[in-house]
């Protein structure tokens, strides 16, 4: 795909991947700047260990994407069947991913500019109750439980009737904290053009980030997320001589942030364990206030914002190649030869600035001034202090050399061949690493491709990689990855009917199988390597004072492993490229059937009494990933009339086919024959009525519920005498009239991970107007509500000082609404294993349709660019998420379960965009 297709608003590039290319499966998880990556895999999941994430090159070097700006890149594509990622050798079971950069063009100077300004709203934020709601919820938790109210009614009225805030607060935390709209900027100026011996392309850019919280304009600093980038990219191409071309890119990118003294997880986590009834941000005489009693959870959310500091982040990237490229036509026509060599570098340096205040808590007024009486609950000076600085740098250098061949024989014989060899070491210098860590990193490949296709029908293609890691023990450190590919292209056929290839203008089929490998484990380096720790000593023998003769000394830790390896993966793919209407309709479809084996795992089911004094690292576990992705564009032109549509989908099972687990009870509790990241969950069946009860009276009048013997007893997660009406039944699994941990399953839930992930859109264009709509989505994924965070989830978990309540309790059961269709049971103070525990009355479906992009453009006609001295100008208006439609409602669900919602929002954005080409001058002619 072009690079204009990933111009979307915001700075992150991995953010613009979902539903845009088939055989991504892609989510953001946080809206946070500077912490906002998505996570992405091609074609799913294939491993439950070690690194899952494709590898990425960008101009044929290993790095990454996140921070390029979108207007510097060509073309970007992904590598998915084995075919195209077996040369890729040890690092190509997760696919690739190839982004290409603007070159320069043999044209006069073309300078464009592109500026951006827009204007984002925080998407979806839970919503908590009032104080005097919050009261009377928590005096109703308590009846439920047979106690007395906690809240007189006169104090809900003061608080309701707002008579003093200092000593009654109302607060919305989040209401509070939380801006209702920021703004980014983008600038981008490029310069490209060239003759026939020197091309070039240098773009600059400047991308600017404001959060979304309130800043406090009486502080002495902002405690508001600022982010800045600046990026710079210089390519040229020079033909040396006739024969020899000579690559020198350069580029980098500075980005500088600012973020709260505390994380943005602890404020927005904080915000949801706030009472709205306990003290106010800040007391009306300007102290500030606290939690009585306070701790990390106890904390004040608006001291954590604007009174703990602020941090300060440096990040630098620098990226250099260079490249020699010379024809060999003298020894044979269409031989080539390429080296080259890269040099990249990043960094990050933090700067942390503390602050302490003093904090109070109010408990009454002195009756004669009227002044408020405090507790003080902490001492601070209010003053800045150094809260130390902190850095890593990363070095890597990439070095390969190659041998091309491409020569087309009668017209007929097309033939390819490459050979190539690449090396790569990567340095990591951080404070507090271990000495194994500061060693380089390093691997070496060779790598061999040959294609043959005869008179544009067929095509053969046979790739290998030997790649050597240094993950494993001298002798065992390279593998081969072979693969092979097949392709009939049937419509170029001579006896293709002209009818059919009227309506079928393309119709090809394709297949390829072959060995790619993943050498990532995620743990510690060499691993192949024992150890030795000190031990606690032996002894010579007992008397009756203890041990005669204690002796220390080393006893062996981790054992040896010289027999590990990486994961291989055979992959299969089967596809067919079909073109109707002489290629105005385009359709793609591939089926992908891929086998990951030998994962490397620590075992965890080893009997101690082999020895081991740590579990023995191991190629042990297989995972099938099978599915499809599908992609369809279309585009015609009638008169001044352009449309355009498009849609990609793909669908990705996984099923892991052996783990390292003991067999369990039930099949059903097995992970093994499951999909990944699939929840373990207990199966809900109802809310208790009166009818599971015996209930009679005590001699206080009291009632007492017992369970009827027909009843599975759930005492596992609490005496039976403390269930009620409205608490949650469970379904026994296994019959033995115990709900117990052998009734957790499997085989209730789909994985947290998007199985499905898909996008359409269409566009239209009448002379200099165009509009364009994306829609973006994933299905098959469910999450389990309060998983995360119980906390901040479950009304009053933490009782009634430190606790919020979201809107949604409204929706409980009650003595005088006994439904069964709410979302929360009967409400209970403190922590209530019976009702949060992870079941399918918490499972939600976070499948969702998100209106990803909406474009409107307008192109200035010529009769005014000509005054203007300009060749061509647009000027957008673009909306970014702007509508979501899904089940879940209560947050954004893109988010999953995490903090039980409380993290950082992705926005809707509005942009304005003004694009502009001057190309009416020379600067080389």
């Amino acid at each position: 795909m072009d690079g204009e297709d990933l111009r979307f608003g915001g700075r992150n590039l991995s953010n613009n991947l979902q539903g845009q290319v088939s055989g991504i499966i892609s989510f953001q998880r946080s809206g946070e700047p500077g912490y906002d990556n998505a996570t992405f895999w091609i074609r799913g999941v294939s491993t439950y260990n070690g690194v899952q994430n494709p590898l990425i090159l960008v101009d044929g070097v290993p790095r990454t994407f996140n921070d390029i700006d979108p207007n510097e890149i060509e073309t970007f594509s992904v590598l998915k069947d084995a075919a195209a990622t077996a040369v890729f050798g040890a690092e190509g079971a997760n696919g690739v991913i190839l982004v290409t950069t603007k070159r320069g063009k043999s044209q006069k100077t073309r300078i464009t500019y592109r500026g951006e300004a827009s204007t984002l709203t925080p998407f979806r934020m839970p919503e908590f109750v009032g104080a005097p709601e919050f009261m009377e919820l928590y005096n109703e938790t308590r009846r439920n439980e047979g106690l007395t109210d906690f809240f007189t009614q006169g104090r809900i009225d003061s608080t309701r009737q707002q008579l003093d805030p200092d000593l009654y607060p109302d607060v919305n935390w989040l209401g509070a904290l939380i801006k209702n709209r920021t703004s980014n900027t983008r600038h981008n100026l490029s310069f490209r053009g060239g003759t026939e011996n020197a091309r070039y392309f240098v773009s600059t850019a400047y991308y600017s980030e404001s959060g979304i919280f309130q800043n406090n304009s009486l502080s002495q600093y902002s405690s508001n997320i600022n982010l800045k980038r600046y990026n710079l990219r210089s390519n040229v191409d020079l033909n040396v001589t006739n024969t020899t071309l000579l690559r020198i890119d350069l580029s980098g990118q500075y980005l500088t942030t600012n973020y709260p003294g505390s994380g943005t997880d602890d404020i927005f986590n904080v915000s949801s364990f706030a009472p709205p009834y306990l003290y106010p941000m800040f007391y009306s005489d300007g102290k500030s206030a606290s939690h009585p009693v306070p701790s990390a959870n106890r904390s004040n959310p608006y001291n954590l914002l604007n009174n703990s500091g602020y941090t300060n982040e440096y990040r630098t990237a620098l990226q250099s190649y260079i490249g020699l490229e010379q024809k060999l036509d003298a020894f044979t026509k269409g031989l080539r030869a390429k080296v080259g060599v890269s040099y990249d570098f990043s960094g990050t340096f933090t700067a942390r600035t503390g602050k302490s205040v003093s904090t109070y808590f109010a408990t009454g007024r002195d009756p004669a001034t009227g002044a408020i009486v405090y507790n003080k609950t902490a001492n601070g000076t209010g003053e800045l202090t150094d809260g130390g600085t902190s850095f890593s740098t990363n070095r890597n250098i990439y070095m390969e050399g190659s041998i091309n061949y491409a020569r087309l024989f009668s017209n007929k014989h097309d033939v390819t061949a490459m050979g190539l060899v690449y090396r790569k070491e990567s340095v990591l210098q951080q404070a507090g690493i271990s000495l194994v860590t500061r060693l380089p990193y390093r691997k070496m490949a060779y790598v061999g491709r040959f294609t043959y296709a005869y008179d544009r029908r067929y095509s053969a293609e046979i790739n290998v990689g030997i790649t050597g890691s240094e993950q494993f023990v001298k002798g065992n450190r390279y593998g081969t990855f072979p693969a092979a590919g097949l392709a009939w292209i049937v419509s170029n056929e001579p006896y293709y009917p002209q009818q059919l290839k009227d309506v079928l203008s393309n119709f090809k089929l394709r297949a390829s199988v072959g060995l790619t490998g993943n050498d990532a484990t995620g743990a510690a380096r060499f691993l192949y390597r024992g150890g030795f720790i000190s031990g606690t000593g032996f002894s010579l023998g007992y008397n009756s004072g203890g041990p005669l003769g204690t002796f220390g000394g080393y006893v062996e830790d981790k054992f040896a492993a010289p027999g590990l390896s990486w994961e291989s993966e055979l992959k299969q793919n089967y596809g067919v490229d079909l073109g109707f209407f002489k290629n105005k309709i385009n359709v793609t479809v591939d089926y992908f059937d891929n086998l990951r084996s030998d994962i490397l795992l620590q075992r965890a089911t080893v009997s101690e009494v082999a020895g081991f004094r740590q579990m023995p690292w191991q190629n042990y576990g297989k995972v099938s990933n099978k599915g499809f992705d599908a992609s369809i564009t279309a585009n015609h032109q009638v008169g001044d009339h352009n449309f355009g549509a498009r849609v990609n989908y793909t669908f990705a099972r996984n099923k892991t086919l052996e783990r390292d687990e003991v067999p369990q009870l039930y099949p059903y509790m097995n992970e093994t024959g499951v999909s990944l990241n699939t929840p373990y969950i207990y199966q809900a069946d109802r809310l208790f009525t009166q009818d599971d009860f015996t209930i009679t009276t005590d001699g206080n009048g009291i009632q007492q519920y017992e369970l009827k013997p027909s009843i599975a007893s759930q005492q596992f997660f609490g005496p039976d005498a403390m269930l009620r009406p409205g608490d949650i039944k469970y379904v026994d699994l296994n019959s033995d009239g115990i709900i117990d941990q052998f009734d957790q399953s499997r085989h209730l839930s789909k994985p947290t991970t998007p199985e499905v992930v898909y996008g359409f859109g269409a566009s239209y264009g009448y002379k200099g107007f165009s509009i364009n709509v994306f829609f973006a989505g994933v299905a098959n994924t469910q999450a389990v509500l309060g998983s995360s965070v119980p906390q901040g989830f479950f009304p009053f978990r933490f009782n009634v000082d430190e606790t919020g309540v979201r809107t949604i309790a409204r929706d409980r059961w009650t003595e005088a609404n006994p439904s069964q269709d709410v979302l929360f049971p009967r409400l209970r103070t403190g922590t209530n294993t019976n009702n949060e525990t992870a079941s399918t009355w918490w499972l939600r479906d976070m499948s969702f349709l998100r209106l990803k992009n909406v474009e409107l453009g307008y192109e200035l006609p010529q009769t005014i660019l000509e005054r203007i001295s300009m060749s061509n100008a647009r000027v957008y208006l673009m909306g970014f998420n702007l509508v979501t439609w899904d089940k879940l409602k209560i947050w954004d669900p893109e988010q999953g379960a995490g903090n039980s919602g409380m993290t950082y929002p992705q926005s809707r954005t509005f942009t304005l965009e003004w694009n502009s080409h001057l190309n009416k001058f020379s600067v080389i002619d």
